[in-house]
């Protein structure tokens, strides 16, 4: 199982983490379901390989082939079912806005089909990158599209840059502040984040703290009250209290069971190793 990270450029670095591929070469079967949790980011993604399963509760579904995945305050659980070809376009938190147009917060903790949602920006990925063999001509491709209808866009949000010092200030910033800055009040900052991020700001600040343990842990060697005050947590229970919530695991189940996978989708392993398209 490969996955590689593409710097987007600019402009389009402005709404757009990264770019992404997971390809495997044989059927990948799992010994157990890989555990997807909370980033803060909105992702598109296309399968050019065989679906996943999502397990839910006592049941599993068989994911879209080609499908957006809102924000989310708890954990995916999934698991490939045959050979892995995936191209993902990981959005910062707000850069959606010029290229989907629905509210945000109507697609928190779900995934859904990108057709239902915006079937023409799925033509248009599809046509642009279908003919091509390799992801990372897919991915070329994909980028092209999103600069063109960037360039097309007028939109334009404040949110934008509101989210990104939280995401700069690893969630330690304050709702006050960011209202402060953004001239508006706190009610009005709400309406605006779960219409443009899918999230309040204070949730978006615990899941941008929640991720940096997974850079923390490794500092402070696995001890979980360094790790609470490193992160900006009150105390070791505040930070257990997030796990169980974002991962439905304690750290120390989490951190023993983590797979390769799952770490690719942390902010840990992020922005390290970057692959021009």
């Amino acid at each position: 199982m490969r996955y590689r990270e593409f710097r987007p450029k600019p402009p389009l670095n402005r709404y757009v983490e990264c770019f992404w591929t997971l390809e495997s070469e044989t059927s990948t079967l799992p010994v157990q379901s890989e555990r997807i949790l909370p980033d803060g980011c909105v992702e598109l993604i296309l399968n050019f390989g065989e679906c996943f399963s999502q397990h839910e509760g006592h049941g599993t579904l068989v994911q879209p082939r080609h499908f957006l995945v809102g924000q989310m305050t708890g954990p995916i659980l999934i698991s490939p079912t045959g050979i892995l070809e995936l191209a993902g376009i990981r959005f910062h938190p707000g850069g959606t806005l010029p290229f989907v147009r629905t509210p945000m917060h109507e697609i928190t903790d779900q995934v859904t089909e990108l057709s239902g949602i915006s079937p023409h920006l799925e033509r248009q990925l599809l046509s642009a990158s279908s003919d091509f063999k390799t992801l990372n001509e897919r991915i070329a491709a994909i980028e092209s599209v999103l600069i063109d209808n960037l360039m097309r866009s007028k939109l334009n949000s404040q949110t934008l840059t509101l989210a990104a010092k939280v995401v700069a200030d690893r969630g330690l910033v304050s709702v006050d502040q960011l209202s402060r800055d953004a001239g508006i009040s706190a009610r009005q900052l709400e309406r605006r984040f779960l219409n443009e991020v899918g999230l309040g700001p204070k949730m978006l600040s615990r899941i941008m703290r929640f991720q940096q343990v997974f850079r923390a842990v490794e500092s402070c060697e696995g001890a979980w009250a360094p790790v609470a005050v490193e992160c900006g947590y009150y105390d070791q229970a505040h930070l257990i209290r997030d796990f169980n919530q974002f991962a439905h695991q304690t750290p120390g189940v989490l951190f023993a069971q983590q797979t390769p996978l799952t770490e690719s989708f942390t902010r840990k392993s992020r922005m390290s190793d970057f692959y021009n398209t």
